[in-house]
Parts: C-alpha cells; sequence; structure tokens
C-alpha cells in the first residue's frame, strides 16, 4: 500500500465490532494503569490536589497509550486517523478557530446584553498577561491531543459497530472525563448536556470532513476561551447563568444554541466545500 492510499484510508472501522470493542478496551485499560502508575509517582512529589495530579498524569497517559496502541499494536500512522497535515489541513484548522471565536464572540454578547457578565479583569496582571500568551501552546497541545482520542481513535474504532454508537458513545466518554465537580446537582446536568453537546459537534466536524483539523481548531479556540474568560468576565447575576452558563462556557441554553449553530455553519461550509470540489474535478 502506497503512503497516499494509507493517508487516504481513513477509519479503521472495516475491522468489525467486535475488533473495535478489543481495541478501546485496550486503550482504556492502558490509560488507567498508566496513570494510577504516574499518580503514584507524583504525588509525593508535586504540591497539587490529589485530583488535579491525577487528571494532569491521565493527559500524559492518554499520550502515551495513543502512541503504543497506534504505532506498535496497530502498526498504523497518526495520518490514518485524520491528523495528515497538509494545505487543506491548514485551512480546515483556520476555519475552525475562527468558528470557535465567532461562536464565543456571540456567548459574550449574549451575556453582557442579558446582564449576566461583567467585564472585570484581574487585578493580576501577571496572571491574565501570562495566561493570554501563555496558554495559545497548551490550547492547541490539549486540542491535538484530546482530538486524537476521542475522535480520532475512539470514534473511529466504534465506526465499526455503528456511526450513532460512535456518535454518541465517543460524546458520553468526552462528556465524562470532563466533569470537574463531584455534586450531583442541576448544574452538574447543565455541564454534562453542554459537554456532550459540544462532543457531538466536534465528532460532526470529523465525520463531515474526515479529518481532525476543523474539529482541532475550534476546540483549540474554546479551550482557550474557557481558560481566559474566567480572568476577564464576572457573573454577579447568577440566576441567569442558565442562558449563558458559568465561567465553564457550555453550561447555558445561550451556549447550546451557539454549538447548534456553529454545526449548521460547519455542515454548511464542508458541503459547499466538497460539492465545488466535485465540481472543479468534473470540469
Amino acid at each position: 500500500m502506497t503512503n497516499k492510499a494509507r493517508a487516504d484510508r481513513w477509519t479503521p472501522a472495516s475491522l468489525g465490532c467486535g475488533s473495535a470493542w478489543w481495541s478501546v478496551g485496550r486503550f482504556g485499560l492502558s490509560v488507567l494503569l498508566l496513570t494510577a502508575l504516574f499518580s503514584l509517582i507524583a504525588i509525593p512529589w508535586v504540591d497539587l490536589r490529589w485530583w488535579r495530579i491525577v487528571r494532569r498524569c491521565a493527559s500524559i497517559a492518554a499520550a502515551c497509550s495513543l502512541w503504543w496502541c497506534i504505532r506498535r499494536l496497530e502498526r498504523r500512522r497518526f495520518a490514518d486517523y485524520g491528523l495528515r497535515w497538509s494545505r487543506e489541513a491548514r485551512r480546515m484548522t483556520l476555519v475552525g478557530a475562527v468558528a470557535g471565536a465567532g461562536a464565543l464572540g456571540i456567548l459574550l454578547a449574549v451575556g453582557l446584553a442579558a446582564g449576566v457578565y461583567d467585564i472585570a479583569l484581574t487585578p493580576d496582571r501577571a496572571k491574565l498577561w501570562g495566561t493570554v500568551l501563555g496558554f495559545i501552546p497548551g490550547a492547541a497541545l490539549v486540542a491535538v491531543l484530546e482530538e486524537l482520542v476521542f475522535r480520532g481513535y475512539l470514534l473511529q474504532h466504534w465506526l465499526g459497530c455503528s456511526r450513532w454508537l460512535a456518535l454518541v458513545a465517543s460524546s458520553a466518554v468526552y462528556a465524562i472525563v470532563h466533569i470537574k465537580t463531584r455534586e450531583f446537582s442541576g448544574s452538574l446536568g447543565m455541564e454534562v448536556t453542554g459537554l456532550f453537546l459540544l462532543g457531538v459537534v466536534l465528532a460532526l466536524t470529523v465525520l463531515w470532513t474526515h479529518q481532525l483539523w476543523l474539529a482541532i481548531g475550534l476546540h483549540a479556540v474554546l479551550a482557550y476561551g474557557a481558560q481566559v474568560n474566567r480572568l476577564v468576565i464576572a457573573i454577579p447575576n447568577s440566576s441567569l447563568t442558565w442562558l449563558v452558563g458559568s465561567n465553564r462556557l457550555i453550561n447555558g441554553v445561550a451556549a447550546w444554541a451557539a454549538l447548534g449553530l456553529l454545526a449548521g455553519i460547519v455542515w454548511w461550509w464542508t458541503h459547499r466545500t466538497q460539492q465545488g470540489g466535485q465540481a472543479h474535478a468534473a470540469h
């Protein structure tokens, strides 16, 4: 098989449902074991709450497990999971970033108009600018890793069972992994709903484009906004957080509407691009 043929073979769904669950289970077990190992090593040396240490170790464990499962066990390339870099990949990343910035802008405008948000810069200017400038590579790294895990590895393996299972299961796992509160309440339900919908939108972009790059651009900007907004936005009117959410951004009705709008725009753009490419090829 040539390099081009390998790069164009986007999904391992042809392996079947049984192989899909085996691959997902093997990956999940690897993440759990490595997270436990790394956490035990780090806890005596790192002055953080154990849960934060575990979350950071889980990210490292996921990256190591991806490399082990894809490169060593499957003998495949990351490009086979939608991470093939090209001119089109750059364009999709930019489109995703612009779409994410637009969604954040709409959410901010709704929050300010409803009186839920106030512009309130943190007095700690060093922290503010350190985050504004310093988190740019961090947001990009988070986006690449998480898209490769949830929409690359998990989604594309579960496609071997069904499209609906892949969409729902990968989005549900994404939502559960990102829960930060341990209190069962209405706000937790709002947060889980928002995270699930975000996972669905990101998964749809991958299903429509057969690449991870549009989702990476979108994810990176949203992750950056979620990190920075808590340093520039205050919420004096908590009674309307059901509308625009808290600093988590995705736990409000307006955020869900923005995600729906994003999905519609991405669907229109991808289908328009594909039709334009087909028309160009016909001529």
